[in-house]
């Protein structure tokens, strides 16, 4: 091998050390922000890096897939409403989009900060399906009390603007990731409470047994005729027993930061438990009704994406294409 061949591989190997510094640098960041966001205590556990490595990969890849699959930039504009189908579908008026831009404060302040003409946001809505009867054209027959489906968006949000689509896919990211931190810190919190509660009542029922056994010991018994049926006993013994096994049931240390960090990597090697995301297709008329997807003369059809928060929150979701002139009204 000459010189100038070693001199290329030498050069080849110096562009990916530094390439594959760049990515380790990232991702050092990255857990970083996550152990900030959910439990900075975290720190004190010896090698929480290493620990998180392998499971902040795995989120990050579900949430960039997920985030990646979310269409648009669309252009958000009254105008637009009744020349494009998604926009005539998600808003019962252009009347209803420009409202919604010029009382967006998150928008404006963007806009009169930044001082671009055009931003990239995430518009997101509540989907709403219900039946409604009506006339239908089956064949050459006109039939009456036909149930159809009615496709109906309230809530809408406009959130997150910045100047590029690369920008807020980067930001949405971010956030998906924070919805992880989240979780874990709940899910912590709320075995802290439960342990918390049970605690206390097993100290109060133990307080209480305590004290009416020395009262079948004592003069007040004897006064009163007797002690108290054997059956009381054995029901709050059996009632602390019951505590106790579900204190047991607890882990072990919960609140702790290895407890933090534990749950943060569950969250993150299994994200689907705490945000999944699927893409819309549908074809809707002028008036509101969900059409036959298989039939391509129902009209052009419009796609979104559906994130939801298990058991919280479903919303469907584009990228927006907003004009600051349309926004600040000028």
């Amino acid at each position: 091998m000459g010189f100038m061949g070693i001199k290329q591989r030498w050069t080849q190997y110096r562009e990916q050390k530094r390439v594959q510094g760049q990515s380790e640098a990232a991702l050092v960041e990255l857990i970083e922000r996550m152990v900030q966001d959910s439990d900075p205590s975290i720190r004190t556990v010896a090698g929480y890096r290493q620990q998180l490595r392998t499971p902040v990969e795995n989120a990050l890849g579900y949430i960039e897939g997920l985030i990646s699959a979310i269409p648009g930039p669309f252009s958000l504009s009254g105008e637009l409403w009744d020349k494009d189908p998604l926009m005539h579908a998600l808003f019962a008026t252009p009347g209803e989009i420009k409202t919604l831009l010029q009382n967006c404060v998150e928008l404006t302040s963007f806009f009169q900060q930044s001082g671009v003409k055009t931003a990239v946001a995430f518009l997101t809505a509540r989907k709403v399906e219900r039946t409604v009867f009506g006339t239908a054209l089956q064949g050459e027959i006109l039939r009456r009390d036909v149930p159809r489906r009615a496709v109906e968006f309230y809530e809408h949000r406009v959130v997150a603007p910045l100047a590029t689509e690369a920008e807020i896919r980067r930001e949405l990211v971010h956030r998906g990731l924070n919805v992880l931190a989240m979780h874990a810190i709940e899910a912590v919190t709320r075995d802290q409470a439960i342990r918390e509660e049970l605690t206390a009542e097993r100290r109060n029922l133990a307080f209480k047994i305590k004290i009416l056994q020395t009262r079948d010991r004592g003069l007040e018994c004897l006064l009163a005729g007797g002690s108290r049926p054997p059956a009381e006993d054995e029901k709050a013994q059996q009632l602390l027993a019951e505590i106790d096994q579900q204190l047991m049931a607890l882990e072990p240390g919960a609140g702790t930061p290895r407890d933090f960090l534990r749950k943060l990597a569950s969250f993150l090697t299994g994200p689907d438990t705490a945000l999944t995301a699927k893409n819309l297709e549908m074809r809707i008329d002028r008036m509101g009704m969900k059409q036959n997807e298989d039939l391509t003369e129902n009209g052009q059809a419009i796609v979104m994406a559906e994130l939801e928060i298990p058991g919280r929150l479903k919303r469907v979701a584009i990228l927006a294409n907003v004009s600051a002139d349309e926004c600040l009204g000028s």
